[in-house]
């Protein structure tokens, strides 16, 4: 199941109770299936449900907020990576409480910081309804048989709380959504969703010749994303193959064309650190085109500017990974 179902699946059963004839146990785990790494479950839990998706996009809750329109909510922050859900029974025993706080106690001395938390009516009428509208609202109409989304309360507990955590430059968050015992399993209900920032996978974007001649005529520049790094490093990975051979046809059909390759970086790091990052991975794509694609190196030059022309903002993952960029100028 793709994770953007399942998440949906996952959150609203956290917040719905069925009818009494659905009650059951949970005994064993989903087969082939396992804990995250950087999550571990509560002490006699089952692992009832999980899905990953290696590049997906989530909201994630940053702290109290409000309304901006119907569905968005202004204090979240948008999310793009690997995106790893978990949905897992309780022992009957243990208390929704008890379970929180074991999570949040071992997620923060793993490093993690609280972004927000919520407990009881405060997450039904100050988070949940304003910011997962969409998603609450089948449940509600499920659960309630009515439209309104804002009336009531929960008839279980409902405790949540987000996190972040960042190594390396690396940002990674965790929610934790925790529901009483309902009439599907009659015991504690755990969501739990992983998103770990990472760029697309390599190979997938390229600017075809025409789009080539078309920026660097339109804006004397185009952005490249078909040329790809590994983290921090500067080797230009074979993924890149195909927007180099690109690079080269248009530099050969022109032999007049003198262009800048000018390396972008994010903010993230240091900005001198990420000057040197930038400079090297500008000289990589130099040495690219002329030791591989004979182009005179006469006719190329190399820049690195860190992070210093962003194209988007750097507060969120889906504006860093626009600004991780080689350009292709003309002089």
């Amino acid at each position: 199941m793709p994770v953007k179902l399942l998440l949906r699946a996952l959150l609203v059963v956290a917040v719905m109770a069925l009818q009494p004839a659905f009650a059951q146990r949970a005994t064993t785990d989903l087969p082939g299936a396992a804990d995250h790494p950087a999550v571990s479950r509560f002490k006699g839990s089952v692992l009832e449900n999980a899905s990953t998706e290696n590049f997906a996009s989530l909201r994630v809750l940053r702290g109290p907020g409000k309304y901006r329109d119907k569905f968005v909510f202004d204090n979240t922050v948008t999310v793009e990576g690997r995106i790893s859900a978990y949905y897992y029974v309780q022992p009957p025993s243990a208390s929704p409480l008890e379970v929180l706080r074991n999570y949040q106690s071992a997620l923060t001395q793993a490093g993690f910081t609280e972004l927000y938390a919520c407990e009881l009516t405060a997450c039904e009428k100050g988070f949940l309804n304003e910011n997962y509208r969409e998603e609450l609202l089948a449940a509600r109409k499920w659960r309630e048989g009515r439209l309104n989304p804002g009336s009531g309360s929960s008839p279980r507990e409902l405790r949540y709380w987000s996190g972040k955590a960042t190594k390396n430059g690396v940002d990674t968050y965790v929610i934790v959504w925790v529901a009483g015992a309902d009439s599907i399993w009659n015991a504690p209900t755990t969501s739990i969703v992983v998103i770990e920032p990472k760029p697309m996978e390599g190979g997938q974007v390229t600017a075809s010749l025409e789009q080539l001649k078309t920026g660097l005529q339109a804006d004397g520049k185009i952005a490249l994303y078909g040329l790809y790094f590994d983290t921090g490093k500067a080797e230009v990975k074979p993924e890149s193959k195909t927007q180099l051979d690109e690079m080269a046809k248009l530099l050969k059909g022109d032999p007049s064309l003198r262009v800048f390759i000018v390396g972008h970086t994010d903010n993230q790091g240091a900005l001198e650190a990420n000057l040197q990052l930038s400079q090297r991975r500008a000289d990589a794509v130099v040495a690219a085109l002329v030791q591989q694609h004979a182009v005179d190196s006469k006719r190329l030059t190399a820049r690195g500017v860190a992070n210093l022309a962003p194209l988007a903002s750097n507060a969120g993952e889906a504006g860093r990974a626009k600004n991780r960029r080689v350009e292709l100028v003309a002089q």
